[in-house]
């Protein structure tokens, strides 16, 4: 699973507002197309106009070391 940060202007009642919402995605971003879909799906939700500024990957933590056995 990949997680990005999406920021993104849309249309509100008193201007233009914006948002920057989590959310994970079962392979990256890769296109236009992709990035436009995530629009697109935005806009289903209410926000009136969205339009995405950017988007960046969450990295994954590293895993935590493993615990040593004690000498």
């Amino acid at each position: 699973m990949f997680r990005y940060m999406i920021s993104f202007s849309y249309e509100a009642p008193t201007g233009i507002g914006f948002a920057g919402i989590e959310i994970p995605f079962k392979q990256q971003l890769r296109s236009m197309d992709d990035v436009t879909r995530v629009m697109n799906d935005l806009r289903s939700q209410g926000y009136v106009n969205a339009v995405i500024l950017g988007f960046s990957l969450f990295a994954d933590p590293a895993p935590a070391p493993a615990p040593q056995a004690a000498s």
